[in-house]
């Protein structure tokens, strides 16, 4: 069930039976020479819907635009700053909750958006704890789809360090699939394979903990940040997906049932 799909009767009706909501967060940025813009948003979107249709759960809108100032070098690319996608985060979350909603399960597809969603929970969390909001605080949690186990075990399987950090094989192979006919056809100067990068990029620069756009774009001039996105398929993707789901509504019955 789609919120965006729904009427208020019925999200009252589904009330009734549940306090919690799934959201899919993502980004609109460049994703290589053959990587679709909307590449995180779909991600997320595709495993949250999935999650939503298995365990019956509210599925709200995608949240499709983050923190990607990064990438602005990269024409199509749109970024939010922090501060307004924490803004953007606590307007959602304490809208639905003054409406009876409890628990909020965020399926993310982009890695800045891991501590900025997590700052804005706590920034939820202190309105209640200060006294400014009163009643019951929700609860938040964020999920990357990657993450699950079992889709976690097959990108480290098919790709190991070719998946990379951004335009992943693992995300674009899941496009393939959610998209049939949308493969681009790279240009013939970024058909090799990107240099692998090194532990301590991987370490200072986890969770997509980039500088500025010139400099990001000066390092990576076709995008790719260490992944071999060439090698994804429409078939892995469909894997991928399958695993995240079931991944997904694990974690999703144990965070709805945590006491």
């Amino acid at each position: 069930m789609q919120l965006t799909h729904a009427t208020w009767g019925e999200v009252s009706a589904y009330l009734a039976r549940s306090q919690a909501i799934i959201v899919p967060i993502g980004s609109t940025e460049q994703h290589g020479p053959i990587g679709l813009m909307g590449t995180d948003a779909l991600t997320a979107e595709a495993v949250a819907h999935g999650i939503g249709e298995q365990t019956g759960a509210l599925v709200g809108p995608t949240l499709s635009l983050s923190v990607a100032q990064f990438n602005l070098g990269f024409p199509g690319t749109i970024s939010l700053r922090a501060t307004t996608l924490m803004a953007v985060i606590n307007d959602y979350v304490l809208s639905l909750q003054r409406q009876g909603f409890e628990r909020f399960y965020f399926v993310n597809g982009h890695g800045a958006n891991v501590s900025v969603a997590k700052a804005a929970f706590q920034d939820i969390y202190a309105q209640f704890s200060l006294g400014s909001l009163t009643g019951q605080a929700p609860r938040c949690r964020l999920r990357s789809w990657w993450d699950y186990p079992q889709a976690d075990a097959l990108r480290k399987a098919w790709y190991g360090a070719a998946e990379g950090m951004h335009a992943t094989p693992s995300e674009i192979a899941m496009t393939l699939h959610l998209l049939p006919g949308s493969a681009r056809q790279a240009p013939p100067e970024f058909l090799a394979a990107p240099a692998q990068l090194p532990a301590t990029f991987l370490r200072d620069h986890g969770g997509d903990n980039h500088w500025d756009a010139q400099t990001h774009r000066e390092a990576f001039p076709d995008g790719r940040v260490g992944s071999d996105s060439a090698l994804a398929t429409a078939e892995q993707g469909g894997q991928l997906l399958a695993a995240a789901i079931e991944g997904g509504c694990e974690d999703f019955a144990a965070f709805v049932t945590q006491a």
